[in-house]
């Protein structure tokens, strides 16, 4: 991750230097080199000072402006929290200031003051029109309180945040959104404590009946973000805090657990990728791949793989095939990997992808290949898996899909298979179907007894006779398993009283 951390200016004096910024803008001493080097802080901003005759500034030395030209086309701009506290601290410093304290329509307030090297030091501060902790302190109160719908109370917040969007201030309704979104986040129940979770793992599902609504009153933040982020009035300064107020509820909703399925993270994405300007996506892009690599930070597989979707929906029109192809890999999106490989033609590279994925994943990438016109590939493929393991789901797709080709002979001999592979009534009478359209009933139905024999499956022998009218060998078949305890209770060995009864009682039924 790119962060700049700090500036460094030459100065020609620096003990006067130090004393200009400690006075001037309130910045304090954390560290000292003897007389060459010194760095200054004021809240998380850092300034180092460097003498003119430092070792390190040698090769520079003789670029260097003379005292009082130094950072011409430069400004330092630094945030503070209260502007106007800092510029009176200029004042009685008796500064240069450069450019008066004032308001300027990109929503700061701010001054310019020029350091006695030359350099413009810019200190500034948001103009909000409203103050997040009153709407924080209302929210708070709300579910603190015993309250019957806490909804309700809120509903009041949002319509404020809805006026000013109406009114075209749109920092203010999202500070506003912001606020609301992120205090039912902290105090509701919408996402599951874990510890709590695993505590109450036994127990009945909590149910909180006064925070009724609240997922519906955030997607309609969502949605008022969203519509504030399409609206062509909202400046830059507004446009950007509507995006990280947005990616700041996509990255809660990915990164937090749920048992309510809320998806906001779905919803907010949509607005980023929807309504923000190519330059906006790029800058969303690049928060991305900050997450995707950071070292510290272990992405379960689900969680890189809706990454992985976000950055590729944001520079859909901008990737080439191999960056894309590049970036599916390495979120794990297999299926738009797959898809865009067909796209190509590159058959033989998503046939070798397809084949690394487990039984789960595996039709519906199949899947991909017959929606591409690769029918053949598509059966190859499913025949070499089954092959390695004789899968019931895999089996049933492949019957599939030679019944909708009016292959019948393909899909008796994988009918079959399944039959063999999981013996039921309802695959027998299947089997019945497809042979006797074929003709080859008779010798196969003898082949499907004898292993029903052979594997002393005799419920289903019992079913397969009752189903075909043969009564008599189904009562015989069932007075050949039958057995009576000294109470004179039948059972069968292996099965209990309740199996018998039922497989009795549908003889009895037929007979």
């Amino acid at each position: 991750m790119t962060k700049t951390s700090w500036v460094e200016i030459c100065v020609s004096d620096l003990e006067q230097s130090i004393t200009w910024f400690e006075h001037v803008l309130g910045f304090r001493v954390v560290a000292r080199d003897a007389d060459e080097y010194v760095e200054l802080s004021r809240g998380e901003t850092s300034i180092q000072l460097a003498t003119e005759s430092a070792p390190y500034w040698a090769p520079e030395r003789e670029r260097l402006l003379p005292p009082g030209q130094r950072g011409s086309g430069v400004e330092i701009v630094l945030l503070v929290e209260n502007i106007d506290t800092v510029y009176h601290q200029a004042q009685q410093a008796r500064a240069d200031i450069a450019r008066e304290l004032a308001d300027y329509p990109w929503h700061m307030r701010q001054f310019w003051v020029r350091h006695p090297d030359g350099y413009l030091i810019r200190p500034a501060q948001k103009i909000l029109s409203v103050n997040p902790a009153t709407y924080r302190r209302q929210v708070t109160e709300a579910f603190q309180r015993d309250t019957p719908r806490i909804t309700q109370e809120l509903l009041a917040v949002k319509k404020t945040a809805d006026s000013l969007a109406q009114q075209g201030d749109f920092l203010g309704a999202a500070t506003i959104y912001e606020t609301l979104v992120t205090e039912i986040f902290e105090q509701s129940h919408l996402y599951d404590d874990e510890e709590e979770r695993y505590d109450d793992y036994y127990e009945e599902e909590g149910y909180y009946p006064e925070e009724e609504g609240l997922d519906k009153l955030v997607g309609e933040c969502i949605e008022a973000l969203g519509n504030c982020l399409a609206d062509k009035r909202a400046d830059r300064v507004a446009r950007e805090k509507i995006i990280e107020v947005l990616f700041e509820i996509y990255q809660h909703d990915l990164h937090t657990y749920s048992s309510l399925g809320l998806d906001f993270y779905s919803s907010a994405s949509d607005k980023l990728v929807r309504y923000t300007t190519p330059l906006e996506r790029r800058t969303i892009a690049e928060w991305i791949r900050d997450v995707l690599t950071d070292e510290e930070e272990e992405i379960p597989a689900s969680r890189r793989q809706a990454y992985g979707k976000f950055l590729l929906d944001l520079e859909k029109d901008t990737l080439d095939d191999e960056a894309y192809l590049r970036i599916c890999r390495e979120t794990g999106r297999t299926s738009d990997l797959v898809d865009r490989l067909l796209t190509l033609g590159r058959i033989d590279e998503a046939a070798r992808e397809t084949q690394r994925v487990d039984d789960l994943a595996f039709l519906g990438l199949v899947d991909l290949f017959i929606q591409h016109g690769q029918d053949a590939v598509a059966e190859r493929m499913v025949r070499a898996r089954i092959k390695e393991k004789p899968a019931l789901h895999l089996l049933e797709w492949l019957q599939k899909y030679y019944r909708d080709r009016g292959n019948h002979v393909a899909e008796l001999e994988i009918a079959e298979t399944l039959f063999r592979t999981q013996p039921h009534l309802r695959r027998y009478q299947e089997l019945r179907d497809l042979a006797g359209q074929l003709g080859r009933w008779e010798p196969l139905r003898s082949e499907l007894l004898a292993f029903l024999e052979q594997t002393s499956n005799t419920t289903l022998f019992i079913q397969v006779a009752l189903d075909e009218g043969e009564i008599d060998k189904a009562l015989q078949l069932l007075k050949g398993i039958a057995k009576k305890d000294i109470y004179g209770y039948t059972y069968t060995d292996g099965y209990g009283y309740y199996w018998y009864s039922n497989i009795a009682l549908e003889v009895a039924r037929a007979a």
